[in-house]
């Protein structure tokens, strides 16, 4: 018997829904109560979250199957498989919203929750200021003067990766660091008029630095002894430069090193020493790089001791540069928060005029330079996000600042949305093989080989797109794997209507033309014809038996429809004028 062209064209259907279906390993665990909690949190304040922008990097047919947060996303998988041999490190670069570790200790934390503890990463020998908690810092210290990028004084040393240093005052000075299950760590100093360091765990020597006084970054790397409960540093000379100490736990987990510093922007972390930036960032082999900018640049931009040129150059300068010293790491732009004029303006809540330009220009640069982004200021709610935390008392007084649970919220909305793009991210072990599929499913005869085109895909929307029917979910994922899926029809070149959905649709719309919006109805084989015009019906394929469950059956599905739509925009009739 010759072979059935519409089974063959299922099984094509069934072999791209295997590679595209959710992967076991990337499934996320119930949320916790405080994860209900700031979400409910989030609603109420009505921060509807927002997708990670995570731009393709591959194609097979018309599907993406490697992306730009691959390299990070990869190194999870080898965490959640029990496969890493070396802690999977983040390297996040922000201002004030985060050097006290706010907004990211939820992202850690998060994190920490499904991959493990592969400890504190980074941290600071003394705090940041005379006042506020100790936060990734030594538990006690004595000596140090602190320097930042963000100094409006110039510094006469040099600063590494941290944008921060410390630098001894008085003989002797010290920090002491309680351990919690460490076993190793690195000391950043600088060997500029330094003295010998001492490191000593629980009393006992470990190391001492031999400085040569040769103006270079150093590293000191040391172990600890097992049940070591404090670790205690001592510069011996004033005068001594230090850039932070690192402490890792013996397996493999999640690290978060906060480089966060107040009234920073890219133009500032570009002041830091291009050579020790690019030695410790090569210690600290980041699998993500996380830079959180933008505020500062809008208010300098207001205030004119900016402009877009010099934000842009800069911005620019500062990626590539982090991406030459760790180009193995993948990058994460997360855009400004919402930006108001302030307590002294007439309209305090007013929207700061460079605040969307500034966003969307961080979105142009960070897609330019292969780097995803996250648009913080959708996610917390756009225009009039920061009077709704006021009223809630979640913003300090100078209405920059989220306070208290509010940071946690923001932390949320980031930490979730990259664990959904994570767990929801393809991953095609074969991509020849899916394209192989797709040409089988669709048609050999109706696509040229060279399939670029449909990288470039038009939109397909859902109606009713608030279901939640695992059919509906299926096929929202392969047109996502597509990248054609879009929550709103006003941009969908395909609408494309449920089983049972009984939508009205304008008789505006168009059933031929290559640019106008077309409609699309999913017809059960069971079902009664279908009489909505102008929609083309396209009857649900008879699935085998053996496909049962329902999300599976989901993206066969979806890979059927595309192919049906693709097929439907590529006859003869649907490529005339109207």
């Amino acid at each position: 018997m010759p072979p059935d062209p519409e089974a063959a064209r299922i099984a094509a259907a069934r072999a791209i829904a295997r590679t595209l279906a959710p992967l076991p390993s990337r499934r996320l665990p119930e949320p916790t109560h405080r994860d209900e909690k700031l979400s409910q949190l989030a609603t109420a304040l009505k921060a509807p979250g927002s997708m990670v922008e995570n731009p393709c990097t591959q194609w097979a047919g018309p599907f993406c199957v490697r992306t730009t947060l691959d390299p990070f996303f990869s190194a999870l998988d080898s965490l959640r498989a029990g496969k890493a041999s070396s802690p999977v490190t983040i390297s996040a670069f922000g201002n004030s919203l985060i050097a006290s570790d706010r907004i990211v200790d939820v992202v850690r934390e998060q994190l920490v929750r499904v991959f493990g503890d592969g400890g504190r990463g980074l941290l600071l020998v003394d705090k940041l200021a005379d006042y506020g908690p100790r936060v990734r810092t030594g538990s006690s210290a004595s000596g140090w003067e602190v320097h930042t990028v963000g100094d409006l004084q110039p510094s006469a040393w040099p600063f590494g990766l941290a944008g921060i240093l410390h630098v001894s005052n008085t003989p002797r000075a010290r920090s002491r660091f309680a351990l919690a299950g460490e076993s190793r760590g690195s000391l950043f100093w600088v060997d500029k008029g330094a003295g010998p360091i001492e490191l000593r765990a629980d009393g006992a020597l470990l190391v001492q630095t031999a400085p040569h006084n040769d103006g270079h970054s150093q590293r000191t790397d040391f172990t600890l002894p097992e049940h070591a409960a404090a670790l205690e540093l001592i510069a011996h000379k004033s005068g001594t430069v230090l850039h932070g100490l690192v402490l890792d736990r013996p397996a493999p987990g999640l690290v978060l090193d906060t480089l966060g510093v107040a009234a920073a922007d890219a133009s500032l972390f570009l002041h830091a020493d291009e050579q020790m930036v690019t030695a410790q960032l090569q210690a600290r082999a980041p699998s993500l790089v996380l830079i959180m900018l933008g505020g500062n640049e809008v208010k300098r931009l207001q205030w004119g001791r900016s402009t877009f040129e010099k934000v842009e150059t800069d911005l620019r300068h500062f990626i590539r540069r982090v991406k030459k010293a760790a180009p193995a790491s993948a990058c994460l732009m997360v855009g400004p928060l919402d930006a108001v004029l302030g307590p002294e303006a007439e309209r305090p809540f007013q929207q700061r005029a460079e605040l969307r330009e500034v966003i969307e220009l961080e979105r142009k640069i960070s897609l330019g330079e292969g780097c995803a982004f996250f648009d913080m200021f959708a996610a917390m709610g756009g225009s009039g996000s920061l009077e709704r935390f006021n009223a809630r008392e979640l913003l300090h007084d100078d209405l920059v600042h989220p306070r208290g649970q509010g940071l946690d919220v923001l932390g949320e909305l980031l930490s979730s949305a990259l664990l959904k793009s994570w767990s929801e991210t393809p991953h095609a072990e074969r991509p020849y093989a899916l394209a192989e599929a797709w040409a089988a499913l669709v048609g050999g005869g109706l696509l040229p080989h060279e399939v670029q085109p449909w990288r470039q895909a038009p939109a397909v929307a859902l109606l009713p797109g608030s279901s939640q029917d695992p059919l509906m979910g299926g096929i929202q994922r392969v047109l996502s794997a597509a990248r054609v899926w879009t929550p709103h029809s006003e941009d969908a070149r395909w609408l494309v209507l449920g089983t049972g959905a009984a939508q009205a649709l304008p008789r505006s719309l168009a059933t031929a033309g290559p640019v106008s919006t077309r409609c699309a109805a999913l017809v059960s084989a069971l079902g009664a014809p279908w009489q909505g015009e102008p929609c083309v019906p396209l009857t649900l394929p008879s699935l085998p038996a053996d496909l049962q469950d329902p999300l599976d059956r989901g993206v066969t599905v979806g890979a059927w429809l595309l192919a049906e739509l693709v097929r439907n925009d590529s006859r003869p009739a649907s490529r005339s004028s109207h």
